[in-house]
Formats: structure tokens, sequence, C-alpha cells
């Protein structure tokens, strides 16, 4: 299957680990909470089974897993507001990002502008926020769906879902699932995706290629520079 951007009205795109290098940020943030309660999640862990979780889901995750409780609301927002105020304090000294990423939202925004960009991610808004007015492409998108936008976050469909719900109000137009992409790097990812019916690209940004093609992506590429050669 060819990939030409002229298919899809809206490309979805994934945040962490596709625009903004931060997943180990992220993950070092994660860490420093668990240390309270001695728990250490290992990379492997982190990549195999806690990445794509938006907070909440994460951390609910982590101690159903190693400490067979389920968390009160009260405690998971506690948790999460402890692990935002680490990330934000770690994301104004530096962060890191994807280059090729940039590079192809640009090229998009010169000279696709009839495709609509959104941002479909489980971080919290402040976080993308920041980062897309530092990288300033915060205004190529027309739409961000973050954690606090949704009860259920990937790999449930439902952020996916739910982006494609804000563009079509917006726009105030029917979108066929067939006209929308979603880009990822994550299997979860691409899993919540597919759940929606949408088109997925991964790009093997944080996972090998033979790792994300096992999740069945309709496009696979090691770099969003490759559609930007054959575009």
């Amino acid at each position: 299957m060819k990939f030409n951007i002229n298919d899809y009205k809206f490309i979805f795109f994934d945040f962490d680990g596709v625009i903004a290098d931060t997943e180990w940020q992220h993950y070092e943030c994660l860490n420093e909470v668990l240390k309270p309660y001695s728990i250490k999640i290992s990379k492997q862990e982190y990549l195999e089974k806690y990445l794509a979780y938006d907070d909440k889901g994460c951390f609910k995750k982590v101690f159903k897993d190693k400490l067979s409780k389920e968390l009160t609301y009260k405690e998971v927002v506690g948790l999460i507001r402890k692990k935002t105020n680490l990330l934000m304090s770690k994301l104004k000294q530096n962060f890191r990002f994807y280059k090729d990423a940039i590079e192809f939202i640009n090229y998009l925004k010169h000279n696709f502008p009839q495709v609509g960009l959104c941002i479909v991610s489980g971080a919290l808004k402040k976080e993308i926020i920041f980062i897309l007015k530092k990288l300033k492409i915060f205004s190529s998108f027309v739409c961000i769906v973050s954690a606090e936008d949704v009860k259920n976050g990937k790999p449930s469909a439902e952020p996916f879902l739910v982006a494609k719900k804000f563009c079509e109000q917006k726009f105030k137009n029917k979108v066929s699932n067939n006209k929308i992409l979603v880009i990822e790097d994550s299997v979860n990812g691409i899993i919540s995706a597919k759940k929606a019916s949408f088109k997925v690209l991964a790009v093997a940004h944080t996972y090998p290629l033979s790792k994300l093609k096992q999740a069945n992506p309709d496009f696979i590429v090691r770099s969003l520079d490759e559609l930007i050669n054959n575009n």
C-alpha cells in the first residue's frame, strides 16, 4: 500500500515518542514518585507494560501489578501531581525532540494546508503545550486531545474517537475513518488507533521495526523524513 498524504483529511500525532523525545524523562519521574513505595520499574518493564498508558492508567496498573493495590481517586490525583511537578521541572531545564517529526510537520503545514493536524496523547495538556510552543509548532495543530479529555487512555480507542469528534465539531463536517491517519511509535498506540478503525503509520523512534510490525500498522517507517521524500 503506497502512502499518499492527499488521501487524508486529518493526521493525528501521538506526542511522546513521536514529536517529543521525552519517554525516558517520564520514566525517570515515574520511578522517583514510586520510590517511597519501594517500587522500581525497569526500562524493559516500562517499554513492555506501561509506556503507552496515561499517568492515571500507569499508576493504577503499577500499583495493581506490584502491590495488588487498588488506588483511590485521591491517591491517583496525588501521584499524578507529584509526577507532573517533577516532569515540568525537568522539561524547563532541557528536553529532546525528533527533528524528523518537526520537519514533517512543517512540510505538511506548508504543502498540505488542507490536512488538519491534531495531537492525541496520554500526556497532560500543560506538558504538550509547553513543548509545542518551545518548538514553535503550536499553531500547526487544530486540536489537542490529552489525558484530561478522556476517561480511558490508550490502548482504549477512546482518545482517537474523541479527537475525531472534536475535529468534526470544529470543522462542522463528518469525516470517514479511512480519511484519518494516526502516527504512533508504540504497540499500544497502534492497537488503540486500529480499535478506532483509523489508518496507522508506525515510526520506529522508540521500538524496533520488528516489534512495531507485530501490531500490523498500515504503514511503517524508520523516520518521518521518508514521508517527505515520497510525497
